[in-house]
């Protein structure tokens, strides 16, 4: 199960790294698509998202995954 975590939080290291760079190109994902709610400040129990498909000032945080 810690290798699986390991490969998730790689991954999406790797795509929230492409959406800064390419804030133009199309997501398809978005906060509520991943169970994330859009907060000023994620909780400790949350994982950081990143603004996916927030407003301005707002972050996504997924509390949990699927």
């Amino acid at each position: 199960a810690m290798f699986l975590n390991r490969v998730v939080l790689c991954i999406t290291v790797i795509l929230l790294l492409n959406v800064v760079e390419n804030e133009a190109m199309s997501f398809p994902w978005s906060c509520p698509t991943l169970s994330g709610v859009c907060r000023k400040i994620c909780l400790p129990s949350e994982m950081f998202f990143g603004p996916l498909g927030c407003g301005k000032g707002f972050q996504c945080c997924v509390s949990h995954f699927l």
